[in-house]
C-alpha cells in the first residue's frame, strides 16, 4: 500500500545517507518510476514487507517520502562534474553539443601553454534530480541531528558557525 495516490515501482538503491531510524530502516535515494516518469525518490529501506512500503522484492521494500522526476528538459545536456561528483543539466549552444549520440565541448589553449581546458561560457549549473535528491537528504538529516541533539535548529548565521568550529577543534585538542 503507498502512502499517496503515486505509483511507485523501485528499482534500486544508488546513494546510502547512512541515517537508520529506529525500526533499524536505512534513509537512501533510490531510482525507480513514479507514475511511469524516470525518478529519484527519498525513501526508507525496509528489510521486511510492511503494509506502507512498496516495491517489495523479496529482501527489501521502500517507504517513499518525496521523489524528483529525472527528465532532461528541450536543449539540455545532462553531464557530470567529477570534481564535485554530482549531475548537472547544461543549456545546448554552441560550446556544448550533441552529434550522433555523442556530447562535444568546445575546449580553449590557455595562454602562453600547449594545455587545453573546457570553455565554460554561460553555464548555469543546474542540479540533475538525483543531485538535488541527495542535496536534499543531506539537509534534512542535518536539520534532524540538530533536533535530536539540540532540541531546536541552529543558527546559520557566520559568527554562529564560527563559534561551534572553534568549539569543536577545543573540544578534539582537549581530548588528547
Amino acid at each position: 500500500m503507498a502512502t499517496s495516490k503515486d505509483e511507485y515501482d523501485i528499482t534500486r538503491t544508488v546513494w546510502r545517507s547512512g541515517r537508520v531510524n529506529n525500526f533499524g530502516d536505512e534513509l537512501v535515494v533510490a531510482e525507480g518510476l513514479v507514475n511511469s516518469n524516470p525518478s529519484f525518490i527519498m525513501a526508507w529501506e525496509v528489510t521486511k514487507n510492511r503494509p506502507e512500503c512498496v516495491s517489495w522484492d523479496g529482501k527489501i521494500a521502500y517507504f517513499p517520502r518525496m521523489f524528483w522526476e529525472d527528465i532532461v528538459p528541450k536543449n539540455y545536456i545532462k553531464v557530470y562534474n567529477h570534481a564535485e561528483e554530482k549531475y548537472y543539466l547544461i543549456k545546448e549552444d554552441k560550446h556544448y553539443q550533441v552529434i550522433d549520440g555523442d556530447v562535444y565541448i568546445k575546449y580553449k589553449e590557455e595562454e602562453k601553454t600547449k594545455i587545453y581546458q573546457p570553455l565554460f561560457i554561460n553555464v548555469l549549473n543546474v542540479p540533475s534530480a538525483l543531485t538535488k535528491a541527495i542535496a536534499y537528504v543531506q539537509w534534512f538529516n542535518e536539520n534532524q541531528r540538530q533536533l535530536d541533539t539540540h532540541d531546536r535548529l541552529l543558527s546559520l548565521s557566520k559568527q554562529a558557525r564560527k563559534r561551534r568550529r572553534k568549539r569543536a577543534e577545543y573540544k578534539i585538542n582537549t581530548r588528547v
